[in-house]
């Protein structure tokens, strides 16, 4: 039997990928800070995403690990939750890495999620071969993430980082926020609707870890979005095409800056461009079941 571990595998994401290994008939690992959770089928071992200790000993023989540990971005970027992003992210990354290091018998692959947040606030399309990387704090946060994962040299175990975009899921996340909105007629772009949006379909997400995992030499860089990103404008007129609504109040970019600050969350979050798309998924043959906008929402709608 396979075993993988999912390090901060508690949240959304983690609770997508634990299904599908679980039914492939893996044997499945969480490393989480909560104390004595249970769960049949699943071992929840305990870890600080910090400090090296007893946790690592699930490490021994695992096919795979999986990063996904790291402070939601839907906040306010004071200096307090800038640290705490930082050590959400950079810590779990490196400890991992000295515990891999340590193993007498090596995970023989690590994916370390990333952000497609690298390229915020660009303009033109970038895919897993740009260079280029965004400007604001999110943009620098991710390159500082992705440096952590890329220090670390380990002859026996291969390292993929994984650059997710939003996933669209009904439980949790942007479609399932957005969706009430268009519904009460508030679906309408924000500020002049041209920012892009990289996004993936959840089924799309999960396929792609599985299908990475199986790739016999995989790249050192993946995108988990679509190839086809679209703008604000577009996406919320999609959005309200398939919830049949005609009107969508727009929101200027000053309500948007108040809305943020209501919200609790940054105004670039909204405002600012992330033109992330794919061409090494494709490329290496993986097939998105929801590669266009209009497909995605019309099958979470329904």
């Amino acid at each position: 039997m396979k075993k993988i571990v999912l390090a901060g595998g508690t949240g959304h994401l983690g609770t997508l990928l634990k299904k599908v290994f679980l039914d492939l008939g893996w044997e499945v690992v969480i490393l989480s800070r909560q104390r004595n959770k249970k769960e049949d089928k699943v071992t929840y071992v305990f870890w600080d995403g910090e400090h090296l200790g007893t946790w690592t000993n699930v490490l021994e023989g695992a096919d795979t690990v999986i990063n996904l540990s790291g402070k939601s971005i839907q906040c306010r970027f004071t200096s307090k939750n800038k640290a705490i992003l930082e050590d959400s992210r950079l810590l779990p990354t490196k400890v991992l890495g000295r515990a891999i290091a340590r193993c007498s018998k090596p995970p023989r692959l690590w994916i370390n999620f990333s952000g497609i947040s690298i390229f915020t606030g660009l303009n033109e399309l970038q895919d897993e071969t740009s260079i280029a990387v965004g400007t604001g704090y999110l943009a620098r946060l991710t390159r500082r993430w992705e440096s952590a994962f890329s220090t670390f040299d380990l002859s026996d175990t291969t390292k993929v980082i994984l650059r997710v975009s939003p996933v669209l899921s009904k439980q949790q996340g942007m479609f399932a926020e957005l969706l009430p909105l268009a519904k009460w007629g508030l679906g309408g772009k924000v500020a002049n609707g041209r920012q892009y949006i990289s996004w993936i379909h959840q089924h799309d997400f999960v396929s792609l870890v599985r299908w990475i995992i199986e790739q016999t030499h995989p790249r050192r860089i993946y995108h988990a979005c679509s190839p086809y990103p679209v703008t604000n404008a577009t996406f919320m007129n999609v959005l309200r095409n398939r919830v049949g609504i005609s009107f969508g109040l727009p929101l200027p970019r000053i309500l948007a800056h108040i809305g943020s600050f209501v919200r609790g969350v940054d105004p670039s979050i909204l405002l600012q461009s992330v033109p992330g798309t794919t061409k090494s998924t494709l490329e290496d043959g993986f097939t998105f079941e929801f590669e266009k906008i209009n497909g995605a929402l019309a099958n979470l709608v329904k």
